[in-house]
Parts: structure tokens; C-alpha cells; sequence
């Protein structure tokens, strides 16, 4: 047990900088599990798990409700109750033996919006952009967009929220990555890549095309580049964000049709290069917006003897001594806090803090921060 100056002087100091950060929010959660023989250092971390998901729980949770048909046609309510809630921080006020249990008591900042969107980076499949040019458009014109494609993945990479996979010759994301859709595509296959099934997919395409604006006496033509990607979910398969970006390059002016009365040659009269950079930075603009806040997830690939390998690492923003909170597919109301005690730049390992449930292959693990 902690000295109660000690104690008082940590409650103090959370308080104070709550109060001097207006978007925190101070809750206090409790774990308790009953100790085994003399197994106190399990029940231990299972408390503390258990004091985790109770503070996160009050940060921010949702009930999600159905009704059931069941065999005699009688309707059953059930609901469940999605813990979703993150902090910055959290302190041990009490832990220690009360009679045949292990209690943990502890108090967690919560997040605000804006520390929640930062210090971490989501995984983001480029897939497939398909670059479609209407008739009369020069053949340079289109050299110039497709190489702008590549020079803007370049671009995309210098995201701060989302960490870049280059995969345009893979298909579109066409369902939930959890049910190993890509695995049975072919291309996934032959070359060994496939989306994270924790993380986010843009596809799309790029049309060029020519516009005229003809006034009475003057003609005017520019090349438009219109962008349309969308933001897939990998592991729901929703939607998530929808992008539109437009470049007009212009291109030909002339008078009553005369191209020479404005000073140009036949050379000039050549359709302009295109620089697709300033699309490319709105775009990161855009992903920025979108992603940011998102919360950073990360897939179980598999587990043995108790160490839990996740699909994000170092990159992501993952440190050791974070913790996940692991939802468990096809249960109701069942989780797992999970403590991450080594990390790689793409992979980390993490260890359950309470000894049931088992997790599965796939589940989903959420940081807790």
C-alpha cells in the first residue's frame, strides 16, 4: 500500500492539471477479483485490468440493443455495452488485499478530442486509382498525371496520422478485411499483400478532360483533373470518408478563334504541363482531417503461451507498457486487457492481465490511450 501523502499529494497534482486543461476529464475506476490460493500477483493484474476497463467504461461507453425472434416467435431484447472510452494517464490510488480479494482503485485522465488525434498513426492501403482521359487530351498531358500519381504517394507518406502502403495494383477494398476477403484474390495471393485488416483503404479514380468556356468573341479551353477517392473502414467495410479535389490548368485563349491574335505560336498552342502536386497535398489534407482522431487498431495475429503478437508496432505510435483493450468476437460483453512488453517497428507483443478470456486469432485490440 502507498503512503497516503503520497497518495493525496498524486490527487492533487491530477486535479490541478485537469483543471488547467479544460478538455480532460477525471474518473476514478475499481477492479476486484477474487484471489486464488496464493496466487496474488494474478489477481493482482486482473484487478487493475478489471479497474481499467471500469475507468474507460465511464470515460465513454454505448449501449447497443436488438430484439430477437426466438423459436416460439416470442421477442427478447438483448443489449450490449461498448467500452470505448481512452486516457492520457491513470495512477494507483489503493491496491491491496480485502478480505478474499485483491481490489485496485485508480483514478485516469481522459483524453480530450485534441490529445486523442495525436501521437499516433493509422495504417492506410493505397489501393487501386484508376486514371481515365477524355478524347483530345494530348498524350503528355496524361504522362504527366500518371507520374503525378507516383510522385504523390511520396507525398501521402508525410501524413503524421496514417502510416502509407503503396498497393495501387491491388484491387479496390470490396468487404471487411476481419473475413479474410483479399486473401482469396488472386493478385493478394501472388504477391503477398494484402490490406490491414485493422486499418484504412483509399481507391478511386482521376479524370482529365477538357473544358470550354466560349464567350462572344473569345474561346477558352483548360484541362481540368478531377479526383474522386474514397476512405474505406478495412475491418467493418463502411464507408468512411468521401474525397473531391479539382485542378484547372489553363490552356488555349484566343480571339474570334484566332490564336494568333493573342501573341501564341503553334508551339504555345501546345496543352500546358500538369502538376498534380497541389491535388495530392489537398488530399493529405483531407486524410489528416478524417484519420486523425481515429483510434488506433490493431488486429490479434496470433498468440502462443501467452504472448499476444498485434499488427502495429513502433511506427504506429506504440510503446512499451501501453495498453489494448481487446473486444472479443462473437461474445456478449466479454474483453481483455492486454499490456504491451515488446515492439518492433510494424509488430508488437503484449500479454493478457487476466487470465480468462483466451484470446482468438483476429479479435480486435483498441489503445487505450
Amino acid at each position: 500500500m502507498r503512503p497516503l501523502a503520497y497518495i493525496v499529494a498524486a490527487a492533487v497534482s491530477i486535479t490541478a492539471f485537469a483543471q488547467a486543461h479544460a478538455g480532460y476529464r477525471v474518473v476514478q475506476g475499481e477492479g476486484r477479483v477474487l484471489i486464488g490460493g496464493k496466487d496474488i500477483a494474478s489477481a493482482k493484474k486482473a484487478a487493475l485490468a478489471d479497474a481499467l476497463h471500469d475507468a474507460a467504461g465511464k470515460l465513454q461507453s454505448h449501449v447497443r440493443g436488438a430484439s430477437l425472434v426466438d423459436t416460439q416467435g416470442a421477442i427478447r431484447e438483448e443489449s450490449t455495452i461498448l467500452v470505448e472510452g481512452r486516457f492520457s494517464r491513470y495512477h494507483v490510488l489503493f491496491e491491496g488485499r480485502e478480505g478474499g480479494s485483491f481490489v485496485v482503485r485508480i483514478e485516469a485522465i481522459g483524453v480530450s478530442e485534441q490529445e486523442a488525434c495525436v501521437g499516433k498513426r493509422v495504417d492506410l492501403d493505397m489501393r487501386a486509382i484508376r486514371i481515365r482521359v477524355a478524347q483530345g487530351v494530348q498524350g503528355h498531358v496524361q504522362r504527366n498525371v500518371t507520374e503525378g500519381v507516383s510522385r504523390g504517394m511520396a507525398m501521402l507518406a508525410e501524413g503524421n496520422a496514417f502510416r502509407v502502403a503503396d498497393q495501387r495494383w491491388l484491387p479496390a477494398v470490396a468487404g471487411s478485411e476481419r473475413n479474410h476477403y483479399s486473401q482469396n484474390d488472386y493478385m493478394g495471393q501472388l504477391t503477398n499483400t494484402v490490406p490491414s485488416p485493422a486499418g484504412y483503404s483509399v481507391s478511386g479514380e482521376i479524370i482529365v478532360e477538357l473544358a470550354r468556356r466560349d464567350g462572344v468573341i473569345t474561346n477558352v479551353t483548360d484541362v481540368v483533373v478531377r479526383l474522386s477517392f474514397t476512405v474505406k473502414d478495412n475491418y467493418t467495410g463502411a464507408r468512411v470518408n468521401e474525397i473531391r479535389r479539382e485542378l484547372v490548368v489553363p490552356d488555349r485563349r484566343s480571339l474570334m478563334g484566332m490564336e494568333s491574335l493573342m501573341g501564341l505560336t503553334a508551339a504555345a498552342a501546345a496543352q500546358p504541363k500538369i502538376d498534380t502536386a497541389p491535388l495530392f497535398e489537398q488530399v493529405r489534407d483531407d486524410l489528416e482531417e478524417a484519420l486523425a482522431c481515429k483510434p488506433l487498431r490493431a488486429m490479434v495475429l496470433e498468440e502462443e503461451e501467452g504472448r499476444i503478437s498485434l499488427s502495429v508496432g513502433l511506427e504506429h505510435g506504440v510503446e512499451q507498457g501501453d495498453y489494448f483493450l481487446v473486444t472479443l468476437p462473437n461474445t456478449k460483453n466479454e474483453w481483455q486487457v492486454i499490456r504491451i512488453e515488446d515492439a518492433t517497428p510494424s509488430r508488437s507483443i503484449a500479454r493478457a492481465m487476466k487470465a480468462n478470456p483466451g484470446i482468438p486469432v483476429n479479435a480486435l485490440a483498441t489503445l487505450m490511450r
